[in-house]
């Protein structure tokens, strides 16, 4: 496997490895098959062209690397021209009055090549809206509308041109690169045929039958040949033949390989072509910082900054002085605005206070209403109760004079009674000797106990008559105290009536004037609304005069930049439309004299596979002859240590991969 190998990267010697056919030699190992020689031989063959393949593959490898670590290196140069531009530009600004511009360009991370593809498309991003605020805020003055116009759809025409033209360009080359893509392809397939066109083993597997043919007859079967002279002598004509036509397939397979060390030759230049494309191409990107500073394009720009400087300087001027015109009118606002909040404020505690003595006053004249409608209740209740007593008194003094009526009828009645019995007894008096004594005596016992009884029935209704006048006097002298408190109490409760009456009028006229009063409030309170509505719109007309300056200066900056960018991306376009064409034209003529040599190698390749294949089938014909003459050959010994070699190098793993070979 390392002769192999060494073999395989000289590129050089590789028909010295092929078996010759037509050597006879005695195998040294008769148990070996030759069936499992020739697939072993054909294993190795598959490996030795799988790594010549792979071995391509690594050189195209390489040059890919090579091609993409110039690329990577132009990127960097990049980046640091970017990065270097930024710090100048943030330098120049620095000296500027206005330093957030300053302090966002110094806060922004540098560009690198280890971040990602979101980060720099972040980075390029915050620096594209850095640059439109400069330049919005630098922008030259207004040319005249109708020149800046035309000119700009001028620009825009050829800027759309441009792109058409690289859109066009950029298509071309894609078809360029999908046609190299595909000639790669078919040079790797070329290759192969190539490889498997100079692989013996392939051949022997490929064609078995002619394969047979020039397997060496058996030992026991050589004494029949000797014994035919005639036959051996042809046998030799042909042996001749066919060494002759292997030494013809021997110069055929020697043009392939100096076809091959031709196309490496030509692989060889245009990697060179390549690289001093390359070398070229940095070159011109890595143009002397002189070169750059004397160019006309970096003296316009840098005119153009001095002149964005000075725009700069007087937008700055303006912006001073509008920012100093509104902090005045922010002031005054804000004067205006705590000169009439202070007297809102004044008013409204006023009417406060005033809102607070009123509902004191109600609240003092509530409870002077309660505590009299509480007395009034009270005395109502008094009344209630004495006039229930005069009742009473006036229903006592009714039976009381039924009584003394009676009283005064029986005192009547006893007193005829006494006065009849008086008389009686003047009568009974006369005629003494008349009446009887005892009669008489017991007579005038009985009248003078009824008399007796009488005074005393009569003493006890004088008492009992006295007692109930005593009770009705002392209840009659009651009752005139009764009315004259009442009379009293009557006169009170009109007092209390014409106070609760005087405070209710009060409270009427209390809530009249916190009615007239709250207008008033909702009056202020609907004026401030109306000066707080009015300071809102002058406020809103403020900043939509703000905005309409504001706008009309970005609209003037913008047209300004849009004609300073037009011209620069024309100029951008300009000379990328011709570094692209020059590129193209290059490229056209590479990929044309690329394709010219590799259909020139396909043309002699496919030549050379003709030839061989003529020559294969002369050689086969040549053995059928040798067959049928009973010719046979074994392989030389160099043949038989090659076999030897290849079937030590393989290994049971590999027998998979190689039949796919």
């Amino acid at each position: 496997m390392e002769r192999k190998r060494e073999h395989g990267d000289a590129c050089t010697g590789l028909h010295a490895k092929r078996m010759h056919l037509d050597v006879s030699a005695h195998d040294d190992d008769d148990d070996t098959s030759p069936e499992y020689q020739l697939l072993e031989q054909f294993r190795k063959e598959a490996l030795y062209r799988c790594m010549r393949e792979a071995q391509r593959e690594v050189r195209r490898a390489h040059e890919h690397e090579a091609s993409l670590q110039s690329q990577i290196a132009r990127l960097q140069h990049s980046v640091l021209l970017v990065n270097q531009f930024w710090d100048a530009l943030a330098e120049q600004m620095q000296a500027s009055p206005a330093t957030e511009p300053t302090a966002a360009m110094r806060a922004m991370v540098p560009l690198a090549l280890t971040h990602t593809s979101e980060e720099q498309a972040a980075a390029l991003q915050e620096r594209r809206a850095l640059l439109e605020h400069i330049l919005s805020r630098t922008a030259p003055p207004a040319a005249a509308d109708d020149e800046t116009q035309k000119r700009c759809t001028q620009l825009a025409a050829e800027l759309s041109a441009m792109q058409q033209a690289l859109e066009t360009m950029q298509a071309r080359l894609s078809e360029s690169v999908e046609h190299v893509a595909s000639i790669t392809e078919k040079l790797q397939r070329a290759e192969k045929r190539l490889d498997r066109f100079q692989s013996a083993s392939v051949h022997a597997v490929e064609h078995p039958g002619q394969e047979a043919r020039k397997e060496p007859a058996p030992p026991e079967k050589r004494e029949s040949t000797q014994e035919a002279p005639p036959s051996d002598t042809h046998a030799n004509a042909t042996a001749e033949a066919l060494a002759s036509v292997q030494q013809e397939l021997e110069g055929v397979r020697d043009v392939a390989h100096a076809r091959e060390r031709a196309l490496e030759a030509v692989r060889a230049e245009l990697l060179e072509a390549k690289q001093s494309c390359a070398q070229w191409q940095r070159q011109a990107q890595h143009v002397p910082d002189d070169r750059i500073r004397h160019h006309p394009l970096y003296q316009a720009v840098h005119a153009d900054m001095a002149y964005l400087h000075q725009e700069l300087e007087h937008a700055r001027t303006t912006l001073a002085t509008c920012e100093r015109e509104n902090a005045e009118m922010r002031e005054f606002r804000a004067d205006f605005l705590h000169q009439t909040t202070t007297q809102a404020n004044t008013h409204s505690e006023e009417l406060q206070k005033q809102l607070r003595a009123r509902d004191a006053d109600i609240a003092r004249l509530r409870g002077q209403r309660d505590e009299l409608n509480a007395e009034l209740l009270e005395r109502r209740s008094r009344e209630t109760v004495r006039f229930a007593h005069v009742d009473e008194a006036k229903s006592l003094l009714a039976p009381k004079d039924e009584r003394m009526a009676a009283m005064q009828a029986q005192v009547a009645r006893l007193e005829s009674e006494l006065k009849a019995l008086r008389e009686a007894s003047h009568v009974d008096a006369a005629p003494p000797g008349d009446v009887d004594v005892a009669t008489l005596q017991r007579r005038l016992q009985a009248a003078d106990a009824s008399s007796a009884m009488l005074s005393d029935e009569v003493d006890r209704l004088s008492a009992a008559y006295d007692q109930l006048e005593r009770q009705a006097d002392s209840r009659v002298a009651n009752v005139a105290r009764l009315e004259d408190k009442i009379l009293r109490l009557t006169t009170e409760k009109a007092k209390a009536d014409n106070k609760y009456f005087a405070a209710m009028r009060a409270k009427d006229a209390l809530d009249a004037e916190k009615r007239a009063w709250t207008r008033s409030a909702e009056r202020q309170t609907k004026v401030i609304e109306r000066y707080m509505d009015t300071e809102r719109a002058l406020q809103a007309q403020i900043q939509l005069a703000e905005k309409e300056v504001t706008a009309l200066r970005k609209s003037v900056h913008t047209q300004a930049t849009r004609l300073h960018e037009a011209e620069r991306d024309t100029s951008v376009l300009r000379r990328r439309h011709a570094e692209s064409e020059r590129a193209r034209h290059t490229a056209e003529a590479s990929v044309a004299q690329h394709l010219q040599a590799a259909s020139r190698e396909q043309a002699a390749c496919q030549h050379a596979e003709e030839r061989a294949a003529a020559l294969e089938r002369e050689a086969g014909r040549l053995r059928r002859r040798v067959a049928e003459t009973g010719g046979s050959r074994r392989p030389s010994s160099s043949e038989a240590e090659q076999s030897g070699t290849a079937t030590g190098s393989s290994c049971g793993a590999c027998t998979p991969f190689v039949r796919r070979v």
